[in-house]
């Protein structure tokens, strides 16, 4: 059976990782595999190795690795082979394959044309900054944490 892990590097913001379990959703409701995980290189969770044990337990013999990157710099050309050595090492029955890194598509130009075209003024650059505390895990590690925007350690919410 195959899975997908879609695999990112992670971020110590809470709620850095809610577009791509997005993605993951819709992968999932459009039956791309039948196993859809995410999993992370460093700091948020699951790690890729949970991931990877996840798809195992659910029964997958094939785990295809799609690269949630632009572009194939050092986590996807020295970081990711290392990951996915060291669990077809732990799991020598399954089958690994890895996708390229997502570069150029027109879809996504015309993704990045209509952001532009509703770029933010300045005033809201900070927004997707202060909704991450709408995700907050109450972790020391996050930026925000122990500021006023945080909403367990602050004294005041960021309007």
């Amino acid at each position: 059976m195959d899975a997908v892990v879609l695999f990112s590097h992670g971020s110590l913001l809470c709620g850095a990782g809610l577009a791509l379990e997005a993605h993951a959703a819709r992968l999932r409701a459009r039956g791309v595999a039948p196993i859809v995980e995410v999993g992370y290189l460093n700091y948020s969770e699951p790690p890729f190795t949970e991931a990877v044990e996840r798809c195992v337990r659910q029964g997958a013999d094939r785990i295809i690795v799609a690269p949630y990157f632009l572009v194939p710099g050092k986590f996807v050309r020295t970081d990711l082979p290392q990951a996915v050595a060291a669990v077809q090492a732990a799991y020598p029955e399954v089958a690994f394959a890895v996708a390229e890194a997502i570069g150029f598509d027109a879809l996504l130009a015309d993704a990045l044309i209509a952001s532009a075209l509703d770029a933010a003024a300045p005033e809201r650059w900070h927004d997707d900054l202060r909704r991450s505390t709408d995700h907050c895990r109450n972790r020391p590690e996050c930026p925000l944490y122990d500021t006023p925007e945080c909403p367990h350690t602050g004294t005041q919410r960021a309007a």
